[in-house]
């Protein structure tokens, strides 16, 4: 049989197929023979391919015309600019939507990240702007696909597909890595076009391999996914965009790829289908009592697998897993233990997602077990746990994996009860970004909850510490039919606020973790949120807030009860208002908490009266120092919106005619309404008339230190007689305490430097408005932020009080202190 290497243009190709009619005939005939030509666009040339030649036949023989072996280590970076080229990748013909080759520099004009997967602004990728319509005439497809070389078998040790990729904007779905298997199928024509030998609209064999529905926000993210093929095949690399239906697809948004890389298995480190052995996981020597093994099929109908997990999902005959055998001589409490190869340590905002299958089935099954090794320390923590019987199929776990030291991964199996407790596991991957526990049930009391079945420990808090509560709900029972983000379908359930009674802005639902144990290092909280307001009135928006605390849990050295008669120190660590996007986001945040603690979701209700609404999803923990994403979710100590306290911030003064008050229905100056929600009541302000000499009204918090500079903004608005009404910042050293009313006497609030001043001279005050503020402040050590007013007739009312990382401009202008 004669092979070619890759064709030039201008020379011809030999094909050498066999071709069946219900049964095996001739092996060497015939020979195709076809004339190249090119495809693919860019300077460059593009992908070789022949004439389209359409033949009839039952099987394919043995191929080994463009087919290649895996493993040249080769990645297809898709040119440069001015010289772009697609490699061995084509477009699909099934659809009139497509890949488009281009370079950062093209990204304002034709979509795309502004860089390739390297930084390389002239550094070429495929991107698929997903907003566009496609033409259907003749074509059924809603996808762009790229496919990729024919390819002989893989061996049994497996290939490795790696790739970067890039989502962005409201209109993409999801990206998809499909193998097309080019097998036995039961009749019709196959036709060859140089680089694709498949039958005509038979793709109901094509296998999911990988999918992802996130976005990155147009960050670059790395994928592997490790096969074993024991057909001729092709990679297929789908992008999807949102149903035409939908108003998200009108907006523009992009699928790009860059960097594909076809590789040996082993060069893609944890994962393993185990069909060619352990890969890179070996038998613990020590701390265990056996071994796993590996296998095709149990040989025990009453426990184990019948067969592999792709096997069992996508039918065939081909693929092995690993798994313990609880035979004899094995007794109750034995425990077999595989470890990973050494991981470098995550970064704070770097962790992974491992996901594996299993198997356990009969009436003696014990434990599975997923371990995290401190290479360092030598320390073993159990990052997820199942027991008991599961029934017999094939189960998808997850768990976020992250450290601060190299470590090791361990999956330990226990033998349970009786000789019928085989555990079996397949599949094991790994992909960027944290995901909750799973199953449910595996996840103990972390924390982690996908609320598919229940809420998993997190629950409304008792009493009546706030006005509403959380619910979960089915996508397809929200005021507006959504998707969760878990599953991406309108059946996946999520939690949102209850609409079953009547709100007023400012409402709140507190939905309270279980205990967590706090730690030295950092953790960071992961989740999912969805905020969006279809319509929004003249006032602006106004669908709501939600924001997230942590505090001391009951058993702590620092006990506070939600419950109880004293409010409880919560320490905000992330929120949002308002109209976010019609979309699942990602978000967030660091927990700095050493003893035992809980989390808390707060939902606060706008004024709007649309059919918008808050929802949480995919909540997870990891060991990370992390950023807070976004960053507009940033909070500090001593924000406040008002909506129904002073929050951290305090009166110096207890008489009543000179102090800072709520604003309520009946008392609240010239009807100014919210800042937040455009709602009656949320803010605070100051009010004196016919004092001819007033004492100066202070408000005093705390700011911890954050380590650099920081941006204090606050909204205001003027009223009364300007001449005499002006409003300061001063900043004092040293932190005033949270727990207890300051006085006139206190030194922060008596002192301070000014570093912000305006008066109400030039402002309108007759109809009072809001107006942003801001000045920088050192956050290298704690400060004492006061807010001063004085007035003889008027005064000013202050909302949305803020902290931001970084430096600022004051504003305005003429109310920076020299």
């Amino acid at each position: 049989m004669k092979t070619t290497t890759k064709p030039s243009s201008g020379i011809f190709l030999l094909l050498v197929v066999s071709v069946l009619s219900g049964e095996v005939t001739n092996q060497s005939s015939p020979v195709l023979v076809g004339r190249t030509s090119r495809a693919g666009g860019g300077s460059g040339g593009g992908v070789v391919r022949s004439e389209r030649q359409v033949f009839p036949g039952v099987v394919v023989g043995w191929i080994r015309s463009y087919a290649r072996l895996v493993g040249s280590g080769e990645a297809c970076g898709f040119g440069q600019a001015g010289s772009l080229d697609l490699c061995d990748w084509a477009h699909s013909n099934l659809s009139s939507l497509h890949f488009a080759l281009s370079s950062g520099l093209n990204a304002n004009w034709l979509g795309g990240p502004p860089e390739d997967g390297s930084d390389d602004k002239e550094g070429g990728y495929v991107v698929f702007e997903t907003s566009q319509i496609p033409n259907i005439s003749g074509r059924t497809s809603q996808s762009a696909v790229l496919e990729g070389p024919l390819l002989s078998p893989s061996m049994a040790d497996g290939s490795c597909l790696s790739f970067k990729y890039a989502l962005d904007g409201l209109s993409p779905e999801k990206l998809r890595v499909l193998l097309h298997p080019v097998t036995h199928p039961p009749g019709g024509r196959y036709i060859f076009d140089g680089t694709s030998l498949s039958r005509e609209n038979e793709h109901a064999a094509d296998v999911v391999l990988w999918e992802t529905r996130d976005s990155t926000d147009g960050v670059w993210r790395t994928a592997e996914v490790v096969y074993t093929s024991p057909h001729p095949h092709q990679i297929y690399l789908e992008g999807i965009p949102r149903d035409g239906a939908q108003l998200t697809r009108r907006f523009r948004g992009y699928i790009a790829i860059d960097s594909v890389m076809l590789k040996t298995a082993t060069t893609c480190p944890g994962h393993c289908n185990f069909d060619g052995g352990f890969c890179d996981w070996t038998n613990e020597r020590e701390d265990d009592d056996f071994d796993w093994k590996l296998g095709r099929g149990s040989q025990n109908p009453s426990t184990g697998p019948v067969m592999d997990r792709a096997s069992y999902t996508h039918g065939g005959n081909s693929g092995g897993y690993a798994y313990i055998s609880s035979e004899f001589p094995r007794r109750s409490g034995d425990r077999a233990r595989i470890s990973s190869r050494e991981f470098s340590s995550t970064k704070g905002d770097e962790p992974l997602c491992m996901r594996f299958w299993t198997h356990m089935f009969g009436n003696g099954i014990g434990t599975l077990r997923v371990l995290l090794h401190d290479v360092e320390s030598g320390e073993e923590r159990a990052a997820w746990q199942l027991s008991g019987e599961a029934g017999n199929a094939w189960y998808q776990g997850q768990v976020p994996i992250s450290s601060f030291t190299s470590f090791k991964i361990l999956f330990e199996g226990e033998v349970g009860r009786n000789n019928l407790g085989d555990i079996a596991i397949d599949d094991i991957s790994f992909s960027p970004g944290p995901c909750p526990s799973a199953p449910q049930t595996a996840a103990g009391l972390s924390g982690d909850c996908t609320f598919e079945i229940d809420e998993c420990g997190w629950a409304n808090v008792a009493g009546r510490t706030d006005e509403m509560d959380w619910e979960r709900r089915l996508g397809s029972n929200a005021r507006t039919p959504i998707s969760d983000h878990t599953l991406g379908a309108a059946t996946g359930n999520f939690m949102t606020l209850s609409g079953v009674s009547v709100q007023r802005a400012g409402d709140r639902a507190w939905m309270m973790s279980p205990v967590i144990n706090g730690s030295s290092k950092p953790k960071c909280l992961s989740f999912w949120y969805h905020m969006y307001e279809p319509f929004i009135d003249s006032g602006g928006p106004s669908l709501g807030g939600l924001k997230v605390y942590t505090v001391a849990a009951p058993g702590s050295s620092v006990q506070n009860d939600i419950g109880s008669f004293h409010p409880p120190v919560m320490t905000p660590i992330w929120r949002l208002y308002n109209q976010q996007a019609p979309v699942w986001k990602y978000a967030q945040a660091r927990i700095m908490e050493q003893e035992l603690f809980q989390v808390v979701f707060e939902g606060v209700s706008g004024s709007s009266r649309a059919n918008g609404f808050v929802a949480i999803d995919d909540i997870a923990f990891f060991e990370g120092d992390c950023t807070t994403v976004p960053m507009s979710g940033y909070v500090n100590a001593g924000e406040c919106s008002f909506e129904k306290d002073l929050c951290t911030w305090r009166n110096t003064s207890s008489d009543r005619s000179f102090r800072w008050e709520m604003a309520t229905i009946t008392r609240r100056p010239a009807n100014l309404p919210d800042k937040t929600f455009g709602a009656p009541v949320g803010y605070v302000y100051f009010d004196i008339f016919s004092q001819t000499q007033s004492p100066p009204v202070r408000l005093v918090s705390a700011m911890p230190s954050t380590g650099d500079r920081v941006c204090f903004s606050f909204w205001y608005a003027a009223f009364g007689n300007g001449e005499t009404t002006q409003l300061r910042v001063l900043v004092g050293e040293g932190s005033s305490s949270n727990q207890k009313e300051p006085s006139a006497g206190d030194s922060a609030a008596e002192g301070g430097r000014q570093v912000w001043k305006l008066t109400a001279a030039h402002l309108n005050t007759a109809r009072p408005e809001w107006k942003p503020a801001q000045v920088a402040l050192d956050g290298s050590r704690p400060l004492t932020i006061i807010l001063e007013g004085m007035a003889s007739n008027g005064g000013f009312a202050v909302d949305d009080i803020s902290f931001h990382p970084g430096d600022c401009a004051a504003r305005p202008k003429e109310a920076a202190s020299a």
